[in-house]
């Protein structure tokens, strides 16, 4: 007997480090034909294990259930009156100077920074050497006020524009 699945018609992923989740729409007949289901419904699933966490007919119910997995404040869920809010709460790493950061950090930057350089220089005949403007740049820009922090999910330090 034949087994008929349902199609996967749309797919959102997720930027969860470790895992490969991702939001489905499914549609479709599920199951031996003639016995089948009709499957209408998104879900939550970690593709490299297959592993779903919610089915739900409901979007709503199945982004709510990504964003407590995935939440830097999903320990803050308040249930009030049958709602699930999550309050606000100041991030847990704090904003430093470019300075502050470690050596590699700085030095990954600073590399990022120097190649976008080196292109522009070769484009506009600058023979300037790119790794020591970007570094000046980086030191002149962003050690007034501090503007980095660690990014919770890569473990990273970012740059936040808008501090």
């Amino acid at each position: 007997m034949t087994n008929q699945t349902p199609r996967v018609y749309d797919r959102v992923y997720l930027d969860v480090p470790g895992k490969t989740l991702v939001i489905e729409m499914l549609c479709g007949y599920d199951g031996p034909i003639g016995n089948e289901g009709y499957v209408d419904a998104w879900r939550l699933i970690d593709l490299a294990t297959g592993e779903v966490f919610v089915q739900e007919t409901n979007l709503y119910d199945v982004i709510g259930k990504a964003s407590l997995m995935t939440s830097d404040a999903k320990n803050d869920v308040q249930s009030r009156g049958g709602f699930h809010y999550v309050d606000g709460r100041p991030p847990v790493s704090t904003y430093r100077l470019f300075k502050d950061l470690p050596i590699v950090d700085r030095m990954k930057l600073i590399a990022e920074h120097a190649q976008d350089l080196e292109h522009d220089f070769r484009v506009l005949n600058d023979d300037r050497d790119p790794i020591a403007v970007a570094a000046k740049e980086l030191n002149d820009m962003y050690n007034e006020k501090p503007c980095f922090y660690v990014n919770i999910q890569t473990e990273e330090w970012m740059l936040d524009p808008e501090v």
